[in-house]
């Protein structure tokens, strides 16, 4: 066959299949976070009798139907253990699962796996729980080098980077802990002494009735790192449309707020909305 005639035939061809409409599987956009729920932000509406429904409620949730239908791709949004939520993201490219993981502060380990969307989603207000009865004086910490004097824990997956980075010892962190509120337990029972956390994640714990905080366990503000931390969402950099994801759930994102309605998403479940009015 002709060479001329051969390349005709292969660019007819490739256009055929480029145009071949995206079936309802490739057009819906699958969105993974942690099983373990984030309430207020993503978590199972509850019966009147306080037991879990199917139904996922939350900020997130509400900011994510925001976000899809105004790019117009449909999304699916489902909680999973974390560690396979991130590794079923990490690998799309050969599961075609998870494109995506919801809300998650920037850190290196992340940065080299994932795409993060350039908008914060919210911010995190930072305190640091203690044990109320073994330091009924409260705990003292000003500085980073400050919580070194503390036996500190953080659940498995959570983020302590930020901490790090301005200078504290990464070994004197224990991360043998399945979530925040087992590492609370562990301080009520005095087997840590610090956790440093996003206060709304307890608090809207306790709003559920999926957790009480224990009596003996209180916190102090973190005024450690001046420097605010944010949330994004996070991409496969092996989808073939992690780029395209990025920049339009971006402008939608700019939009939201804009309009402001992403604060007002955020303020039906938090008292300060998302935290980000001056960013």
């Amino acid at each position: 066959m002709d060479r001329k005639i051969l390349l005709v035939l292969v660019c007819l061809l490739t256009l055929h299949f480029l145009q071949v409409p995206l079936s309802a599987s490739d057009r819906t956009v699958r969105i993974c976070n942690d099983i373990g729920e984030w309430p207020p932000y993503f978590y199972y509406e509850r019966h009147a009798d306080g037991t879990k429904s199917d139904k996922l409620v939350g900020a997130t949730v509400d900011s994510l139907d925001a976000i899809f239908k105004r790019i117009g791709i449909e999304y699916e949004f489902d909680l999973i253990p974390w560690q396979r939520c991130l590794t079923y993201v990490d690998n799309f490219h050969k599961t075609k699962k998870y494109e995506m993981f919801s809300e998650a502060g920037i850190n290196t380990w992340r940065k080299e796996r994932y795409l993060n969307t350039r908008e914060p989603v919210y911010k995190r207000t930072n305190v640091f729980y203690y044990n109320t009865a073994k330091y009924p004086g409260g705990i003292k910490i000003k500085t980073v080098t400050d919580m070194e004097q503390y036996r500190i824990c953080v659940a498995t997956g959570l983020s302590f980077e930020r901490y790090v980075k301005a200078g504290l010892n990464k070994a004197l962190v224990n991360t043998n802990h399945q979530d925040y509120f087992e590492v609370l337990r562990m301080i009520s029972l005095e087997r840590c002494d610090i956790m440093p956390a996003n206060l709304a994640i307890i608090e809207g714990a306790e709003r559920v009735n999926r957790f009480t905080l224990p009596s003996n366990v209180s916190y102090i503000p973190d005024a450690t790192i001046e420097e605010p931390f944010y949330y994004h969402y996070w991409i496969a950099r092996s989808s073939p449309r992690a780029s395209m994801l990025q920049t339009r759930i971006d402008q939608a994102i700019k939009a939201l707020k804009a309009s402001g309605e992403w604060e007002r998403i955020y303020q039906k479940y938090l008292s300060n909305g998302s935290g980000l009015q001056a960013w």
